[in-house]
């Protein structure tokens, strides 16, 4: 494995892409207009597939992490563009040879393009046959971007555009939003909470949430419900009997689903899912209620 720094990264993007041929798959949380006009700026030859993997949350958008136009540029350019809401990953894979992994957002700051860009730090390695069962379910499991989503995600954006205040909920409706179901199929410790309860005096309180600015409420709202941590928890409770479980099942079938190594002691899980249960009932979640009726936390998906 090669680490690489943000001046690294740069240059091996364009090494890399000046020299595929076949495929170009480029997952990145946020995206700016001027990284991927980069990108392409380097293609030497025609690559048959490019594909783009971005979160595009509506709240991304009014606060400039993502542009907009972005869809407009895809299909202008050849890029097929995939929308997953929960997206944290950046990723960059080559001819489906070999990747770039790290901290990296496809944009000017991440790229370091612009005069003050991030410290990143990413790896650089080869890809095999099981990396790329993963990175092929990601984008089976993500939205294709099409004129008619585009043309309905449009309506919600000039809408919220026109009417931003502290009050108002940056979301897409419910229409869009449906569209998306998620499978959690790997969880790590850093996707939950580290905090007991939002504190919106610290920055660091929402690193999981991939924020790095304190957020509004009805932001924060957003991206916790399309958290990992949310997701799982939602997902897990709805498939058990009356779509409800105790705080002790809910433990243990988190720490069978945890990944790292070593595995997490289950005091550290339980203290994971109490901080997720506290931002819940913190943030008021509507889809889920939580209660203590015999000693132990009970918690119920809301249908």
């Amino acid at each position: 494995m090669s680490l690489l720094s943000t001046h690294e990264v740069k240059q091996k993007i364009v090494d890399e892409v000046s020299h595929a041929t076949d495929n170009l798959q480029i997952i990145s949380a946020f995206c700016k207009l001027p990284a991927i006009k980069f990108i392409d700026e380097n293609i030497s030859r025609p690559i048959k597939s490019k594909k783009l993997m971005v979160r595009f949350l509506l709240s991304d958008i009014l606060h400039g992490s993502t542009d907009f136009e972005l869809f407009e540029y895809c299909k202008a350019n050849d890029w097929q563009m995939y929308v997953r809401f929960d997206l944290h990953a950046k990723t960059y894979i080559f001819d489906r040879k070999r990747c770039i992994l790290g901290s990296a957002n496809l944009t000017s700051k991440g790229l370091g393009l612009s005069l003050h860009g991030n410290y990143e730090l990413s790896s650089f390695a080869d890809v095999d046959d099981n990396d790329l069962k993963k990175i092929d379910t990601l984008f089976d499991n993500a939205i294709l971007m099409t004129d008619e989503l585009y043309t309905a995600m449009k309506s919600d954006y000039e809408t919220a555009k026109n009417n931003q205040s502290p009050s108002k909920t940056f979301k897409w409706n419910t229409s869009i939003e449906q569209k998306f179901k998620p499978k959690i199929d790997l969880l790590f410790t850093y996707d939950f909470p580290s905090t007991a309860a939002p504190n919106f005096g610290d920055v660091n309180a929402f690193e999981f949430l991939e924020i790095g600015y304190i957020p509004s409420q009805e932001e924060l709202i957003q991206a916790f419900r399309w958290s990992k941590a949310f997701l799982w928890l939602y997902n897990y409770v709805s498939s058990c009997p009356d779509k409800t479980s105790y705080f002790g099942g809910v433990t243990a079938a988190l720490h069978n689903t945890l990944v790292n190594d070593p595995k997490p002691y289950r005091k550290e899980v339980k203290n994971l899912l109490a901080n997720t249960l506290g931002w819940i009932q913190a943030l008021n979640i509507e889809d889920v209620t939580i209660d203590i009726p015999n000693y132990s936390q009970r918690i119920r998906v809301n249908v």
